[in-house]
This record gives structure tokens, sequence and C-alpha cells, in this order.
């Protein structure tokens, strides 16, 4: 079978997905290429022939290479200035590649000012007008070979983000058009999030042959004949990960020891609204599969990509030592107020947490049912900074339980821990379309699409949207001194930045 990951996505390190799915083929005797069509394009735009009409274009056309081998190494990370000129550079040059008068694309996004990423109608447009899509010129010169060579009757892709899905389904009309033989099916989570919704229609059936929701390594074993039965869990297959292409120091694996969250209380959450179930594997089973993966592929870094890495799987990583670092995303949990947790984290390989606070405002954080205290979290930001751990902390702002006082409130509480914070994320709430908490507000569509799935609100405490960015801009980003987040690639490269903040 044939697996490919379309743009756009972050091309710092290989998509999980994929990997568990070609292990799972692999596992049953079941030949399975894999192409990470993300990082490939994107490259490929980067490198191909554009026209220079000003001093940026032409000294970022004269650096590119070298700034894509500059990404790839480690002194990079040491200056964030020359870090920034150097990726707003090589963004510039993706930009530039495209036509800029209908096609907006960076280093992390993609839209047209055409078509619409959230409406089936548009999306089966961008299927059938494909020779329009910016990655027609990659589809021809960098995917007809490996899809006519490829001995399976099968073409999965994987749309996991909404920046993929007009290029994705660019790609599946391009696959229906040129290789009738092939039978396509679409996954990946923006397929399954839209699968999830309760008036799905089931838009696509004429351009693809299957749809698949939720873990897809079953769904496909049983499609490709193996029947029920089979283990529910593999060791991910990056073989497909080619030496230097990706844009990060060393070679970052991905890997998710949990599938759901083990919370799943909090009211804003969009995966409480679609109902994914939680489910993982004893700590000492996937514990025993990343060293597999380190032994096979010696990464630089592990990416813990669960929603939030449980206790349990913390508790067992702490009594290891690896030979890459790690990085993922965290509760704020018990287990951090001890000190020497923190430090055995931080001798494990564990060189940064992310962290969702959400709200500095204790009323704010009950109401939502986050299960936060904020004393404690004085406590663990404080205990990871000694254990030089770097934190990188997540607030969200206009939900229907803040007001002005208590974003001031977030600011206060913010400003009073800058020592122990490097790194923040600041959001603006979106609500989920079909959750509980949409029922008992006055709504209209935030984006206009049949597949949208998020929803503007009348805030009940007159907290709007405009006030809430304004706030950000004009008052929180100007009093906090937190460290500035690396352009584009965010929590993806941060932490590479690993060192004391007297030397940031």
């Amino acid at each position: 079978m044939l697996l490919i990951f379309p743009p756009i996505a972050k091309p710092c390190e290989p998509p999980a997905g994929v990997a568990l799915l070609s292990a799972a083929l692999k596992e049953h005797g079941l030949p399975c290429e894999v192409v990470d069509a993300n990082v490939e394009g994107i490259v490929h735009l980067i490198r191909s022939d554009v026209k220079l009409t000003d001093p940026w274009s032409r000294r970022a056309l004269k650096n590119r290479e070298a700034i894509l081998a500059e990404l790839k190494g480690q002194a990079l990370y040491t200056h964030m200035d020359r870090y920034h000129q150097r990726v707003y550079d090589l963004n510039h040059m993706l930009a530039i590649s495209v036509d800029q008068k209908r096609f907006k694309i960076s280093l992390s996004d993609y839209s047209d000012n055409v078509l619409s990423s959230v409406r089936s109608t548009d999306l089966l447009k961008s299927a059938a007008r494909y020779k329009e899509n910016p990655f027609y010129g990659f589809f021809e010169a960098g995917l007809r070979e490996r899809v006519e060579n490829s001995s399976s009757n099968y073409v999965g892709l994987s749309i996991c983000y909404l920046n993929q899905a007009l290029v994705g389904f660019a790609l599946a009309g391009w696959i229906r058009d040129n290789f009738k033989d092939k039978k396509i099916i679409l996954g990946g989570g923006l397929i399954s999030s839209w699968m999830s919704r309760p008036d799905y229609t089931h838009p696509f059936d004429g351009l693809v042959d299957v749809c698949i929701r939720g873990e897809g390594e079953q769904p496909l074993l049983e499609l490709l004949g193996q029947g029920k039965g089979t283990k529910k869990h593999y060791v991910p297959d990056y073989d497909f990960v080619k030496k230097d292409l990706y844009l990060a120091p060393g070679l970052v694996l991905p890997f998710r020891a949990s599938i759901g969250c083990y919370w799943s209380k909090c009211r804003f959450c969009p995966e409480k609204a679609e109902t994914r179930p939680y489910s993982s594997q004893r700590a000492s089973q996937v514990l025993s599969d990343l060293k597999a993966l380190e032994d096979r592929y010696r990464p630089s870094h592990v990416h813990l990509i669960d929603n939030a890495v449980t206790p349990a799987f913390l508790k067992a990583l702490s009594h290891e030592q690896f030979s890459f670092k790690w990085y993922g995303f965290v509760r704020f949990e018990k287990d951090f107020l001890d000190p020497e947790f923190c430090r055995n984290l931080k001798r494990s390989g564990c060189d940064m947490l992310k962290l969702g606070l959400e709200s500095g405002d204790q009323g704010v954080l009950d109401q939502m049912n986050k299960g936060t205290d904020l004393g404690m979290v004085s406590k663990i930001l404080e205990n990871l900074h000694g254990a030089g751990i770097l934190t990188f902390v997540y607030l969200l702002f206009g939900t229907s339980f803040e007001d002005r006082a208590a974003a001031h409130k977030t600011l206060d509480f913010v400003k009073a821990h800058e020592a122990y914070i490097d790194y923040l994320n600041l959001a603006v709430f979106n609500l989920p379309k079909f959750s509980e908490d949409a029922k008992g507000l006055e709504t209209w569509d935030f984006y206009h699409g049949d597949l949208s799935l998020y929803l503007n609100f009348t805030h009940p405490l007159g907290w709007d949207r405009k006030q809430v960015k304004q706030f950000i801009q004009k008052i929180f980003k100007k009093q906090v001194g937190v460290g500035k987040n690396p352009a584009f690639f965010s929590s993806n490269h941060a932490v590479f930045f690993n060192r004391p903040k007297e030397e940031a």
C-alpha cells in the first residue's frame, strides 16, 4: 500500500499516523511505502524558480541552501534573532513560489482565496481543478513515479490538519484522474473530526473509495483481508524518513503513548465534543516500544504527542535514561510538586514540557472543569525551572467563563511567574460546534461551510472576541516579558533553545 501525508504541516518532523499504519501493515506481511509529501513538497517549492522583484527575494534566493542547512544544525539555535531572520527568509521563498493573489502559503499554513477548506463542494472543486494547485508540479515530479510503481491498488491519504485539506483533495483528484486503477482511502485527524459530526453526510463518496474515522490500523488490515483480532498497538515504522530532509537539528520522531485524553473533562476541549474514547497500554509496554524506537533509529529527540502524557508513563520515564532528549504535553499533576521527580525527568532526557494552564483565575479553571489548582501550578513551575526543564505554557482567552477581570488575573499570575515560564502560547477560544456549552449560547458560524467545526458566540459576560484580541495585543503582550516563540515552528523548535534563561 502507498501512504501519503500531504502538505502543509510543519516540516520539522515526520508524521506519526502513517508511521503506525505502516508498522501495522508490515507486521502482517503487507508491503507498504510511505511518502511524506509535506516536507518534500515544501522543499520542492522553496527550490523552484521564482521571479525576483525585490532585494529581500534576491537575498533569500542567494541564501536558501545555506538556510536549509543551518536549520538542520545546532549553531542557529543559540541565536534567536539570527534564527528568525533565517526562518523569515526561507518562508519568504516559499510564499513567493505561488500566486500570492490567490494563495497564502507559509511553513505552517495554507489558504486559498477562491476555495474554502471547510466547504465540501470547494474540496471537490479542488480535486477537479488539481492543476491549479501550487503543488501540482510536485505531484508530477515527486509523486507520479512512486504511484505508478506501487504494486498496491490502494493509495491512502492522511489529512490531519485543516492546512492539508485543499492540497490533499487536489492530490486525490490528481490520483483519480491519472491512475484509474487506484482506490483512494482517506483518513487522519481532520477526516475523523468531520466524520464525528452528527450531520456528516459522506460528501466525498464520488471521489474517495473509503473514509476511515479514528485510528486506521485495524480498518486497513480488515480492508486488506487480514480479518479481526489483530493486536492494537505497534512500534512506529519510520523507515521512510529521508536523512537530513526535515528542518530540525537532528532526527525528531513523534511517539504516542496513549489515544485521547485521560482527563477528558475540560468543557472547552474539541475532543470532548467528539466523544473520542481514551485508551492506553501499560506503561511498561509503552516504555518497551519507546526503547525499540530508540534502538532502531537513534533519534536526537522524541516528541511525545499524547494529548497529555499520563502520570504513570511519566513515572516510568523518570526511572530511565535515554540517548535522546524528549518533550511533550502534560497536565499540572501533583507528581511535579516533588523537586526530585522533576530532576529525574530531566536526567531521563526531558528538555521541555508543554502545560495547558488556560487561565490564571481559579474561578474560571473550576468552571472549565480543568482540575487545576493555581497554588500547585506556582510550585510546579518553580520546580520544573529548578530542574532545568523548559516550560511552554498555554493560555486560552475568551471562553464563556472568562470576563475582563479574569483575563487581568491571568496577566497578574503570569507576571508573578515570569521567571519560571520560558514560552507562552496565547490562543483565543473557538467554541466547538457540537459541544454541550454551545447549546446554551447564542451562536453563529465561525467559518461558512458544511464542515466547519467551530462557532462564534455572543459572550454571556460581554467579553467579545474583538475585546479579547485587543487585550492580548495591547495589554498582555506589552506587560509580559516571556521569551519570543520561534516563528512558524513554535514549540517544535522551542525545545532546541534549551539553555539557562540568563543566557537567552
